[in-house]
């Protein structure tokens, strides 16, 4: 639970998805105002120079106070965010505007996956039947070893 620690794991991560360097920048409209969120895609086009096709939403709390916040995400509508930085599969996208709570100051980073693929696999993503809270190296969203924030 060591920042040494999230800090590898978010190296691990950015150079597991080039999205985040190379990919286009393309900002969601929210419904709240302390809340940032954007996709990251790599097209069809650029697929074939950087290993394949990838979309990455970053959502982000700007405010110290958890915050709710509705995405407008029917462009993605039956893909599955799945967290990049443990793994876990979230609800899938479907028409209505997709609800995310935040803590304060933190983040989420979700690829997301077409409807009957799978997601790029984390090495050490948990089982379905791990228990985050009990995991010393798990950590709230964007925020390093707490744990207290995550639902497996």
């Amino acid at each position: 639970g060591s920042l040494l620690h999230w800090t590898r794991k978010m190296i691990e991560i950015r150079q597991r998805h080039p999205v985040f360097g190379v990919g286009s920048y393309v900002e969601l409209s929210a419904s709240n105002p302390s809340v940032l969120a954007f996709t990251r895609e790599i097209d069809a086009a650029d697929g074939d120079r950087w290993g394949g096709t990838d979309t990455v939403l970053c959502v982000a709390n700007l405010s110290r106070f958890p915050q709710p916040v509705e995405l407008d995400m029917r462009r993605f509508e039956g893909h599955s965010p799945v967290e990049c930085m443990g793994g876990v599969q979230f609800p899938a996208i479907g028409e209505l505007p997709y609800l995310l709570t935040l803590p304060g100051h933190g983040f989420y980073w979700f690829q997301l996956t077409p409807p009957d693929t799978s997601p790029a696999d984390p090495p050490d993503a948990p089982s379905a039947t791990a228990d985050p809270a009990h995991d010393a190296n798990a950590g709230a969203a964007g925020e390093p070893g707490t744990g207290a924030e995550r639902d497996g």
